[in-house]
């Protein structure tokens, strides 16, 4: 799916990727991590990625495992933060990294780069 930058992609490319997957028998008891992290990524790219930018989401599923990725325009990396409990943001990337089975980012070069996580989502 392909997104402009700005705060609605982020509803619009969660909402797709929650249809996606349930097409694909995801556990009932996965869905809501996943919607979690999908809408941290698609936030981050939102914010730090350049206004009106292009956002494009991919998600795919490979035995228990289902994993969504998000590209954006922003060469920067994300960074997991330990915020203050009284901040008001900053938890995005530290949920990912504690509730993900894996995640990463993949650089892509000058043109931006892509966030990825996976989720052990039981039986296939």
């Amino acid at each position: 799916m392909q997104l402009v930058a700005k705060p609605s992609a982020a509803r619009a490319g969660r909402h797709w990727v929650m249809r996606a997957v349930r097409s694909q028998g995801v556990p009932t008891e996965a869905l809501d991590v996943i919607e979690l992290l999908t809408g941290e990524l698609l936030a981050n790219a939102v914010v730090h990625g350049p206004a009106a930018g292009g956002i494009r989401i991919r998600t795919w599923r490979s035995g228990r495992v289902v994993s969504v990725a998000v590209s954006d325009e922003s060469c920067t990396r994300p960074v997991v933060r330990d915020p203050a409990p009284t901040s008001a943001g900053g938890r995005g990337m530290l949920l990912i990294d504690t509730l993900a089975s894996a995640w990463g980012v993949d650089d892509g070069g000058p043109t931006g780069k892509t966030v990825w996580f996976s989720l052990d989502v039981g039986a296939a």
